[in-house]
């Protein structure tokens, strides 16, 4: 399987909003949002597999938003590759927050250099699940 990872265009979004949808555990965000913000589209073997949505924040600071895998695409490297991207293409400091809860996500930063820097209590689901901050340096 080849794993490409390349900008989104307007074109790719009905396939990151599919995505998103089938990823509960990712931001639900109305599909307009992406238009304010950078995003990295993974294709395996040309078929959208998944996103991140990220923005520079500062010349040596950016922020990673959103990141999603389809469900059929798990556990064969794609979140890496778009990560690797990410590391790539982006200036300086990398930060996001995760769910305290969400294990795999939080095992996978840790595994490409990031690390945490704090808790936000009830950050997510209404108030009732903490985030982990977490920041990649560069």
């Amino acid at each position: 399987m080849t794993i490409l990872v390349r900008a989104a265009k307007a074109s790719d979004y009905p396939a990151i909003t599919r995505i998103q949808g089938a990823s509960p555990e990712a931001a639900q965000w109305p599909v307009g949002d992406y238009s304010n913000y950078e995003v990295l589209l993974a294709l395996c073997d040309g078929k959208p597999a998944g996103f991140c949505a990220w923005r520079q924040t500062a010349a040596d600071e950016a922020e990673l938003l959103n990141l999603a895998v389809d469900p059929a695409f798990r556990r064969l490297g794609v979140a890496e590759m778009i990560l690797w991207e990410l590391i790539r293409v982006a200036s300086g400091d990398i930060f996001l927050e995760v769910a305290a809860p969400n294990t795999a996500a939080r095992f996978l930063y840790s595994k490409l250099g990031w690390q945490g820097q704090g808790v936000r209590p009830g950050y997510y689901g209404q108030g009732t699940v903490d985030a982990v901050v977490m920041k990649r340096s560069s």
